[in-house]
């Protein structure tokens, strides 16, 4: 992990005021005097002070910052603590006294600019809520789940707007912030349980003004306004808080945004979705599901873009999504024109740093009258996915590293071609060869993939090309794993499992091609049930590195998923000969070498239906390796097929993508 020091504290300090010379008795309102703020080193911590009139009738004080963000204290104090005041830049506090007849005084400005350098880092996610969460069924059941997947697991903290000063940027990459509550009014104000405060509303602002992600479900979505993403004019309006009643319908979200030919939006394939089902025959088109029959409390807290009076460009999304740079990721389940937007991914901007991530569909619901809701598992993987997605900071990217001598080998060559293309064209990976390793960075990167597939290359990761098996090499891959770092390693790359220290060289791979190859007109894929013997099947068919997908039936014993078509293939295989390394069966090898390696057999040879070997591994992070490895060995693995057109090219692809979002 790379140090972070504090910046030097460099503070402009200029006071002033104003007053007219001369003063009508009947609306003269003496001002505050001695406006000062005090600023501990090495802290962005300000603490503004004054000196309160003496004039009768003060009944509070107003504290505007930068001319524009308001803060209403309704008694008379003579301080103000700001613990994450901005940095890095100029900004103005102006103090002014209330009274109680409505007259507000001249103001006091001090203007400061903290000089601070914000540590990076933080991976937890937190999630705020009502301080009286509990009177709701949703919320507790949200937070039952968080607590049980991240807090308890070290992943998250949870805070209520009581402590909501400790969301902090150099600690949490994002917060959800969760609402959902019978009878609650139209609008942020009156959002229960403190959330609506200003200390409340002061802290996202921060948190968002530093880079910090907000995932704002139900009606927490009209936290877009109060933080300042969208303005009033913009905000929800459709809306529900009602008791709701029985329903037997399953809801979720139509991912797939209207109907008119050549505007068609499909979503269907965005990180948030990934892992779940598909469900085809409840609409129109396939959705994605949130719930099924219970008491549903119809709690829709989204968007009517008809009702904001766009110009169609050439339909209201677009001139949604153009306007306000976000996306409309997902609509009511029936939806196939551009009405409304129940998802919306507001993309960071120059002027807001923070991503919004915003889901005000009824549908994303957690309690369903105290009813078993039987698709409790796909909004789960929803939220998990959601978070996983808002808690990637803005400025990671994933990063790919390849031989120095990469353009040797036309598999190698189309690999980078599509990461740059897909990746680092778009602005979400970066590409390193070993003279460039050293800036491979957990802090910056949480993924890296290895790729090498060459002709001719020896068997043993010494052997490995274009100094991928160098000293630098390897012991940068070390440093990055052992903070955490996770590798997708392909073809002949697999060997670094072994280089690494992840594996002991005897449990090396052992199938091992680097031939000419040849013309061969088969198919070939991965297959992802394991085994077969009763009760030893390992069904790995839903996993997320295979989410989307066509399971192909009819070419072997049993489904596949399809990589490569007809053409010139290498036949370069580099992966586990689970036979060979004398396991006891317990019951068989494939369990016998999970259980010693702390691993997933995720994939094996396409024909394959016994538990001889493994292509796809899957090692999970230990104490002594906190970073996660997918190896990926099979020889249908493979991104050139002769010149030949690949067949299947679009199934490689998503695979590959796949395997991405899962490490990162």
């Amino acid at each position: 992990m790379k140090k972070i020091y504090l910046g030097f504290i460099a503070l402009l300090c200029i006071v002033t005021s104003c007053k007219d010379v001369e003063y009508d008795a009947a609306t003269y309102s003496e001002a505050v005097t001695d406006l000062t703020y005090t600023n501990p080193e090495g802290t962005r911590e300000v603490t503004l002070s004054w000196t309160n009139p003496k004039m009768a009738g003060q009944s509070g004080i107003q504290i505007i910052k930068n001319d524009k963000d308001i803060i209403d204290i309704d008694e008379v104090v003579s301080s103000y603590y700001i613990k994450k005041a901005p940095v890095n830049e100029p900004v103005s506090y102006t103090v002014k006294a209330k009274y109680s007849d409505g007259r507000v005084s001249e103001g006091q400005t001090v203007r400061m600019n903290i000089a601070y350098e914000k540590k990076t880092g933080g991976n937890m996610i937190a999630m705020l809520v009502p301080t009286d969460y509990t009177q709701s069924d949703d919320e507790k059941d949200a937070v039952a789940w968080f607590n049980r997947n991240y807090v308890n697991t070290g992943k998250g903290i949870l805070l209520t707007p009581s402590n909501v000063d400790n969301l902090d940027i150099e600690e949490h990459t994002a917060c959800w912030v969760m609402c959902d509550r019978i009878g609650v009014a139209l609008g942020w104000e009156n959002l229960p349980g403190g959330l609506a405060s200003t200390a409340t509303i002061e802290a996202l602002k921060a948190f968002t003004a530093d880079g910090g992600n907000l995932f704002l479900t139900n009606h927490a979505t009209q936290l877009t306004v109060a933080v300042g993403r969208i303005a009033d004019n913009y905000k929800p309006g459709i809306f529900g808080s009602g008791e709701g009643g029985q329903n037997p319908d399953i809801w979720g979200v139509q991912p797939i945004i209207g109907n008119a030919e050549g505007q068609i939006y499909d979503h269907s394939g965005h990180d948030i979705y990934r892992g779940m089902d598909f469900v085809s025959g409840l609409y129109e088109r396939s959705i994605y599901t949130f719930e099924g029959a219970g008491v549903k409390g119809d709690h829709n807290c989204m968007w009517d873009l008809n009702s904001y009076g766009l110009a169609p460009n050439p339909n209201v999304v677009k001139a949604w999504e153009d306007m306000t740079n976000s996306t409309v990721l997902g609509t009511w389940n029936h939806v196939v024109d551009y009405c409304c937007a129940g998802i919306i991914d507001f993309a960071p901007t120059t002027t807001f740093p923070g991503r919004i991530l915003a889901v005000g569909l009824a549908a994303y619901e957690w309690n369903l009258g105290g009813a078993v809701n039987e698709k409790q598992n796909q909004l789960e993987k929803f939220t998990a996915n959601c978070l996983s997605y808002v808690g990637t900071p803005a400025d990671q990217k994933v990063a790919m590293l390849v031989p120095s001598d990469y353009t040797q080998s036309d598999d190698e060559k189309d690999a980078v071609a599509w990461f740059q293309k897909n990746y680092v064209d778009a602005g979400k990976g970066v590409l390193f060869t070993p003279a460039t390793i050293d800036d491979l960075d957990i802090e910056q990167h949480p993924m890296c993939w290895v790729m090498c597939d060459r002709i001719g290359v020896g068997l043993g990761w010494e052997n490995l090309p274009g100094d991928l098996a160098s000293t630098a090499t390897i012991e940068a891959l070390k440093a990055y794993a052992a903070d955490g770092g996770n590798l997708l390693l392909t073809n002949h790359a697999t060997q670094l499992t072994v280089a690494v220290g992840r594996i002991a060289d005897n449990y090396k791979p052992g199938i091992f091609g680097s031939g000419e190859g040849g013309q061969n007109p088969d198919i070939w894929g991965v297959q992802p049930i394991i085994g077969n013997a009763e009760g030893q099947i390992y069904d790995h068919s839903h996993h997320d590195i295979y989410w989307g997908m066509d399971f192909v039936s009819g070419l072997y014993e049993r489904s596949i998923y399809t990589f490569e078509g007809a053409g010139v293939k290498g036949d370069h295989n580099c992966m586990w000969d689970l036979n060979s390394y004398g396991l006891a069966p317990n019951p068989n090898v494939v369990k016998a070498w999970e259980d010693m390696t702390n691993s997933t057999v995720l994939g094996t040879w396409n024909h394959v239906v016994d538990y001889c070997c493994a292509g796809i591994i899957d090692f999970a992070p230990t104490t002594t390796f906190p970073g996660r490895i997918l190896a990926v060995g099979l020889a249908a693995y493979e991104w050139n097929l002769g010149g030949a057109v690949n067949e299947k090219q679009d199934q490689l692809e998503k695979f590959t993508a796949n395997c991405i979002s899962y490490l990162k």
